[in-house]
């Protein structure tokens, strides 16, 4: 992560970039007084804090599957060991989002993972494998506490994602332009 950029605790817990320390929302409206260096130094930056955003959700979200599977089991009589249903309640369900709205999504692990790995580890402080000792009025607060920091999560990344495409298009304008060099980026 940029290291000139301060770092918040979503929900307390996630360490994640502050969207307003990479790039003010006020910045938005000056980037073509910046030179192109900036420009594409802080989409660098920008684009970093995203992974780790985008990591820490697809993490979070796994445990939330299983956890929200798990209320559904103990709802539905009949319904499979929760472990044999696994392969199935984290595998993708079909849904796409609007193709217009699409983002190509690097799934790379950022460098920070194993942060991100131990503050969602923290911010559930349940073992998948221990659902069971556990009963629904301690997982039904704990399912709509981790809901909510997905959404805090969502919260940045589009904020972030904000940013990105200010500092793409104004990149872009300048390579259509003439004030940018295309050739640079081979250097």
């Amino acid at each position: 992560m940029d290291e000139t950029a301060s770092q918040e605790q979503v929900g307390g817990v996630i360490p994640v970039a502050d969207p307003e320390q990479l790039l003010p929302s006020a910045a938005l409206a000056s980037l073509g007084e910046w030179t192109t260096a900036e420009l594409r130094a802080r989409r660098s930056a920008c684009e970093e804090a995203e992974e780790g955003a985008s990591y820490a959700r697809r993490l979070l979200q796994g445990r939330l599957d299983i956890l929200r599977a798990e209320l559904d089991r103990r709802d539905e009589a009949g319904v499979d060991d929760l472990m044999a249903a696994l392969p199935t309640i984290l595998s993708d369900d079909g849904t796409r989002s609007d193709p217009l709205h699409a983002r190509h999504t690097r799934l790379r692990v950022p460098p920070n993972a194993a942060a991100y790995e131990e503050a969602v580890a923290a911010a559930i402080a349940v073992e998948e494998h221990d659902l069971g000792r556990h009963d629904l009025e301690e997982l039904a607060p704990l399912v709509d506490r981790l809901g909510e920091l997905e959404r805090s999560l969502s919260h940045v990344r589009r904020e972030l994602f904000r940013r990105i495409d200010a500092l793409r298009d104004e990149l872009a304008e300048r390579y259509k332009d003439g004030r940018a060099d295309v050739s640079e980026l081979l250097r």
